[in-house]
């Protein structure tokens, strides 16, 4: 008979480990989710940008290049320029610090990100470049690649009878999120984003399919 709470009280460790487990499983999907309507959104977004940039007469090469820099969110870990994302000012104070007067320090610091500011210096460049190769020496990211745009241009006719320009945005978006075999069986989503403008450039631009 003493043996048993002692029984029980294994068996309630064991299932509280399920339950766990189980919760961290339903937290990650539902994480992942969350990751594929903000790339969605992220696409229709990309898609708008590419469509604006064709409408005014831009070539394709800039169209694309629209697209690539709006759809930067889904595109993954920056690969050119290699940079290491290190505050070696953070690093001393962690090092020299108590883990309370950290803490309090931390607080009052106002967040930045060098990588941010890397970026952002490198995208004017890039939107300046002559084609993907020189594009891809300025910048470029792990899962760019898989960020395609076409558009079709005179394809329909609106009520004031001008043409409408639709671009649609696909990719492959990758599934990074850890345990995402249990809730899809693929390593990667479809994720599709499509934008119409009133093609003006065809009012005063001979598209010559650049």
């Amino acid at each position: 008979m003493p043996q048993e709470p002692r029984r029980q009280s294994g068996q309630s460790l064991v299932e509280s480990c399920i339950i766990i487990c189980l919760i961290g499983v339903i937290f990650a999907g539902l994480y992942q989710i969350a990751r594929l309507f903000a790339a969605r959104e992220i696409m229709y977004h990309a898609a708008a940008r590419g469509a604006r940039a064709k409408a005014v007469g831009f070539n394709w090469w800039m169209v694309e290049k629209s697209i690539r820099v709006a759809a930067i969110p889904n595109a993954g870990r920056l690969t050119v320029p290699e940079f290491q994302n290190r505050d070696q000012a953070l690093e001393s104070l962690a090092a020299s610090s108590r883990p309370g007067a950290l803490w309090m320090q931390v607080l009052g610091i106002v967040p930045s990100s060098l990588q941010l500011r890397l970026e952002m210096s490198r995208i004017p460049e890039y939107l300046d470049s002559d084609n993907h190769v020189r594009g891809g020496y300025i910048l470029d990211y792990q899962d760019w690649d898989t960020v395609v745009g076409d558009h079709e241009g005179g394809m329909s006719v609106d009520d004031s009878g001008y043409g409408l320009l639709r671009v649609r945005t696909v990719q492959d978006f990758p599934l990074t999120v850890p345990l995402h075999r249990a809730f899809c069986a693929a390593d990667t989503i479809r994720i599709v984003g499509e934008s119409e403008l009133i093609d003006h450039a065809s009012l005063y631009i001979q598209d010559m399919g650049w």
